[in-house]
């Protein structure tokens, strides 16, 4: 495939993968809007508790191979086969420990409830073991247009049923049970429309070669669910289940545009590095190049929730979510790191250095724990700011080796994001004093922080030239919607 073929293909897979994210993510918002004024902050912080059980049964699960099948190229059937029968084995296997252990989480915690809640999640992992597979197949082949489809109808089921059962006073089961519903879904569609079928071969071989790359993976995700899900474990524990609701509905929204941009740009760009992985000038264009549109986007996002985070919270989930606004201003500044972390990660995966990956893993996941350790001792505030200490020191780990293969370290990229910090310092300055001028109505106060915000940084980008900026406006028209309108304006 040419370098052109590449790139067009790279263009639609964005344009799809977008959809998919937006989609996906938007009506997950939506939903998660409804159910906040029908949940209580408890009922999320109840269910968040299980979070480092199913995270750490998740990356056991799956053990690298999703990464290894998309970095290899020229997998075989048996290679599928062989990696699907893994993946339900080790799912049966996590959900029955889970079952087992059920009663000591319930006990550990004082909750009860958690232990139905656990078997009932515990299914989820073998539901979404079983499609798998078929979602690497379609993320491979850059087909992200049936898996925005698929998103789209799994959501308003599963959102859907939510709503219904939050309506009549399920609690945090309505959680539990929307988990499942998307799973099961999901599953469903991707067997239905994924071309892929299971053979019957199985080789174990096929299972350790994939291994050899996949096991830094794994070993890597186990201490990034560790320290990324430790502090609910440790909220949940010394503190209450209401403050991990409040921290936890925090952190999930600052997450929002980070993910949202580095979900659209890394789902495309492992895949498409993957590729082009021998030829090393084009994988530093082509990482440049996501740096700045993903950051053109986070900036702005980030510092406009950090001064608009009052009437955004009170808007989005109602009153009751009031004391949330300081953990939220904390995480969004530790969320302007989070597209570099996934980019540079990206890049040094598909060219295969998983065992590097694991360097700096246990790097980032020792400064980060230690972090997490002292804050633990001064309250759920400290919790947010080590996390923000952690995000700067670990995207200069993650860029280490961007700096040494590509040449594009830590430093180079922060000399090209200079601008567009400036930028997004000017319109968060233009939106706090807004906020001075504008009535008291949340709804008002908000509406216009955002539409304000928006046109400054806008402004001023276009103003500036911003090639970032430019970049953008080009994949809009190259896109297949820009082609249809934009090209024809």
């Amino acid at each position: 495939m040419t370098t052109a073929q590449i790139e067009q293909r790279a263009v639609s897979a964005t344009f799809w993968s977008g959809a998919e994210t937006i989609g996906r993510q938007g009506l997950q918002f939506v939903i998660t809007m409804v159910l906040a004024r029908l949940l209580t902050p408890e009922d999320y912080g109840t269910v968040a508790l299980l979070a480092i059980f199913l995270g750490l049964a998740g990356v056991l699960i799956n053990s690298g191979f999703s990464s290894a099948l998309i970095q290899r190229q020229g997998v075989t059937a048996v290679d599928l086969s062989s990696v699907w029968l893994f993946n339900v084995v080790m799912a049966l296997v996590a959900a029955a420990v889970l079952c087992a252990a059920a009663g000591g989480i319930a006990a550990f915690y004082g909750k009860p409830v958690l232990r139905p809640l656990t078997w009932l999640l515990s299914a989820d992992l073998v539901i979404g073991a079983l499609g798998a597979v078929h979602r690497v197949q379609l993320i491979k082949s850059l087909d992200f247009r049936r898996l925005c489809l698929i998103s789209v109808v799994a959501l308003v089921v599963s959102g859907g049923l939510a709503i219904v059962l939050a309506y009549r006073g399920y609690g945090a089961w309505t959680l539990g049970w929307q988990a499942l519903a998307f799973s099961a879904v999901s599953t469903g569609l991707l067997w239905v429309v994924s071309p892929w079928r299971v053979g019957r071969e199985f080789s174990l071989e096929s299972v350790r070669s994939l291994f050899r790359f996949g096991s830094f993976l794994l070993m890597s995700s186990v201490l990034d669910v560790l320290y990324s899900r430790l502090n609910t474990l440790v909220i949940g524990k010394f503190y209450s289940a209401k403050d991990l609701g409040y921290y936890a509905r925090a952190d999930n929204t600052s997450q929002i545009p980070g993910s949202l941009m580095s979900g659209v740009l890394s789902s495309v760009a492992f895949p498409v590095f993957a590729r082009v992985q021998q030829d090393r000038a084009l994988l530093r264009s082509g990482l440049r190049k996501a740096v700045l549109l993903a950051m053109l986007v986070n900036i702005p996002a980030m510092l406009g929730m950090i001064v608009a985070a009052r009437p955004l919270v009170v808007v989005l989930f109602g009153e009751q979510w009031v004391p949330c606004v300081p953990y939220l201003q904390i995480l969004c500044l530790a969320g302007l790191f989070w597209p570099l972390h996934t980019l540079n990660l990206n890049v040094l995966v598909a060219q295969g250095h998983s065992q590097r990956f694991f360097r700096l893993e246990v790097a980032k996941k020792t400064v980060s724990l230690a972090l997490l350790g002292v804050a633990c001792f001064f309250g759920v505030t400290a919790i947010a700011w080590s996390a923000v200490v952690a995000g700067a020191i670990c995207y200069v780990i993650n860029a280490y080796y961007s700096g040494q293969l590509l040449g594009y370290g830590a430093g180079a990229q922060l000399r090209d994001l200079l601008p567009y910090v400036g930028v997004g310092a000017a319109m968060a300055l233009a939106v706090a004093g807004l906020a001075w001028v504008l009535p008291g109505w949340p709804w008002l106060q908000l509406t216009g922080q955002v539409v304000a915000g928006g046109l400054v940084y806008a402004g001023l980008c276009a103003l500036l030239r911003l090639p970032a900026w430019a970049e953008a406006w080009s994949l809009a028209k190259t896109s297949p919607l820009g082609r249809r309108f934009v090209g024809n304006a």
